[in-house]
């Protein structure tokens, strides 16, 4: 038992150098850091054990538990209920809509009427969309959002006129789109960026394949394994050149920022660090209970985010439960 507690215990360790330590220096770190979760249940457990065998280790996995206190919270909201002044300047809606379901993956005929009533209903200033179906008049349809900036499969839309709009370039060879565009809110000017990064690339044998070893069922051969580590390696490495890339283009902006989107990287990892120096992140701020975001098999964690410049203020945080898509959406209200 030893043996497993002490692999548990630098696991874990390992995991929470994950935001530090780029991937492509070392991909072992972002590796651990995605398995977070489930090495914190793991020394949870053997926390347990140590406790009911009276012996020193527990003290040891305790310290270890309580130096990741501050990676946890970015995974589990401990904020309470909103009261006082909600007062804000601005609202906004983050939502990965899968192609509006346009090839039937919800089975329900009704969803893609379901995503856009959705969309027109939310009464806030800006949405922020990932994987919208490159349809001609598709941005008709969201009739109470007039005018809107859209590249590849992302899409700002506002209630109120955009000003100055813009892309980040990317390389061919990445998948990842990151607009911007700048808006006045109460007499200020904010740039709110849409990301939508590069994903793992994991076929459904691959999803269902890491759905059965994670629940315990199942086994798999080496090619297997190989063939998926390979794809998190590489995606984890992109990730992580595109977030640079994106921070360069933040630091020059002239305006308070406000970044959102599908990040498709969890907050212990190198991707959310980078993105989130200097800036707040919403559900961090309120957010309450788990904040997993991915509705499908792998990763189900948060992987969409809402963060901002320190000069802005989260007023509240909702991660909605409507399941419309394969990601729950997240909507933040903010003030000056």
């Amino acid at each position: 038992m030893r043996i497993i507690t002490w692999t548990a215990i630098l696991g874990l360790l390992g995991s929470y150098t994950s935001p530090y330590v780029n991937p492509n220096t070392c991909y072992i770190s972002s590796l651990l850091g995605l398995a977070y979760h489930y090495l914190l249940i793991v020394n949870l457990i053997l926390l347990l054990y140590w406790i009911a065998c009276w012996k020193k280790m527990a003290w040891l996995i305790l310290l270890v538990l309580a130096a990741g206190y501050p990676f946890m919270r970015t995974y589990y909201g401990m904020n309470g209920p909103a009261s006082g002044n909600t007062s804000y300047d601005i609202s906004l809606l983050s939502y990965n809509v899968r192609q509006m379901d346009i090839y039937g993956w919800s089975k329900q005929k009704e969803t893609p009427r379901q995503l856009e009533e959705y969309i027109n209903r939310f009464p806030g200033d800006l949405v922020c969309l990932q994987e919208v179906p490159q349809q001609t008049g598709i941005f008709q349809k969201f009739s109470t959002y007039p005018y809107h900036y859209n590249r590849k499969d992302i899409a700002i839309l506002s209630r109120t006129p955009l000003l100055h709009t813009g892309f980040i370039d990317f390389d061919k060879k990445y998948t990842a789109a990151c607009i911007y565009a700048d808006v006045v809110i109460s007499n200020d000017t904010i740039r709110v960026y849409c990301v939508h990064l590069e994903s793992y690339r994991l076929g459904d044998k691959d999803r269902k394949l890491l759905q059965k070893l994670s629940e315990g069922k199942g086994q798999a051969v080496s090619e297997e394994v190989h063939s998926i580590v390979s794809l998190l390696i590489a995606a984890n490495k992109n990730r992580a050149r595109q977030a640079e890339i994106i921070k360069k283009h933040m630091n020059r902006s002239s305006y308070p920022v406000i970044l959102c989107g599908d990040f498709n990287d969890t907050p212990l990892s190198y991707t959310y660090s980078t993105l989130d120096d200097n800036m707040k992140d919403s559900f961090v701020e309120k957010g309450r209970g788990l904040g997993n975001t991915y509705i499908g098999e792998f990763p189900s964690f948060r992987i969409d985010h809402i963060l901002h410049s320190s000069s802005l203020e989260t007023v509240s945080y909702l991660r909605d439960t409507v399941k419309f898509s394969d990601h729950y959406p997240i909507q933040s209200k903010l003030k000056k």
